[in-house]
């Protein structure tokens, strides 16, 4: 079926300080979808402290384009995936690359927005198996280039963690794994069913960490990393996020998905301050409702580490 190449178009509009990516139509298999096209659909934006605006693109399979740009392979990489209708430019990349250049970190922020692109929801979460393949060859090119897969840290929110658990998936089949992979309140509609297969689960890295702030709504309710994170704890709406309580802190701008953002908001926090969410192992913790008494059994967000 012919689609006409102008609803292909990619667009953008503001609510707030969200930007929100729109096409009028979706990217995908379908009858009515704009084709798969890689070289516009999946960009791979490098940013380090050289050049922490403008962007170097890493080509996949492209040797002698990334021994051009500013990587540098004896500093640490992180490689970030945001999540459904985003934009590279928005507030959780910004925010997230500013804190790893603070870090001296290779960042990587993979421009996915035409293929999670609003109002098209279950086309965006078909896509995510997609994302996932196609990073998982881009992980081995790096890794066939020097960078070792386990040396690199991946991190995503909502679906961009449900991207990030198919590209471990993929590659943990041929062989290789990745070092890290840190699931920021992993999408929950249309993953709910199916099993780990399904979904970003222990085992896609040799280390998943998982951040839950909107437990059972927007994001996964269940514990599925090595080691899973409820702030507050465990509230499906988090402490800031009713609405009178975001006209009184001039918040508005996060109405959508308040809870659903903290996630990021609170990670990128503790990229500069490992040690500022300190947590409690409980083994019993179900429906926010724990009889574990407080004590620091290790940190949340940028610090954690395996139980």
């Amino acid at each position: 079926m012919y689609v006409n190449p102008a609803l292909c178009h990619l667009m953008s509009f503001f609510i707030g300080i969200t930007q929100v990516c729109f096409m009028p139509a979706p990217v995908g298999d379908c009858s009515a979808c704009c084709p798969h096209d890689d070289d516009i659909d999946i960009q791979y934006k490098l940013y380090t402290r050289s050049n922490p605006i403008k962007y170097n693109i890493i080509y996949p399979r492209n040797a002698t384009a990334l021994a051009d740009t500013p990587f540098n392979p004896t500093k640490p990489t992180v490689i970030y995936l945001f999540g459904f209708s985003e934009a590279v430019t928005g507030p959780s990349s910004t925010t997230m690359r500013r804190a790893f250049l603070r870090r001296d970190y290779n960042f990587i922020s993979v421009d996915w927005s035409r293929l999670i692109v609003f109002p098209w929801y279950l086309t965006a979460v078909k896509n995510t198996r997609y994302m996932g393949q196609r990073l998982a060859e881009f992980i081995s090119f790096l890794n066939s280039n020097g960078i070792p897969a386990e040396s690199l840290y991946v991190i995503g929110f909502s679906l961009g963690a449900e991207a990030a658990g198919f590209a471990g998936k993929y590659l943990k089949s041929s062989g290789l794994r990745i070092g890290r992979i840190t699931g920021l309140d992993p999408a929950y509609p249309g993953y709910s069913f199916g099993g780990k297969n399904a979904h970003l689960a222990k085992g896609d890295a040799l280390f998943v960490d998982i951040i839950h702030t909107n437990p059972g709504v927007f994001g996964f309710p269940t514990p599925i990393g090595d080691v899973d994170f409820y702030p507050n704890p465990g509230l499906w709406i988090q402490p800031g996020c009713w609405i009178d309580q975001l006209v009184k802190n001039n918040e508005l701008s996060y109405f959508y998905g308040c809870s659903h953002n903290r996630a990021w908001r609170l990670y990128v926090e503790s990229v500069m301050k490992p040690t500022a969410f300190p947590a409690t192992l409980c083994r019993n913790f179900t429906n926010g409702d724990s009889s574990c008494l407080f004590k620091v059994d290790g940190y949340m967000g940028f610090g954690a580490q395996r139980g």
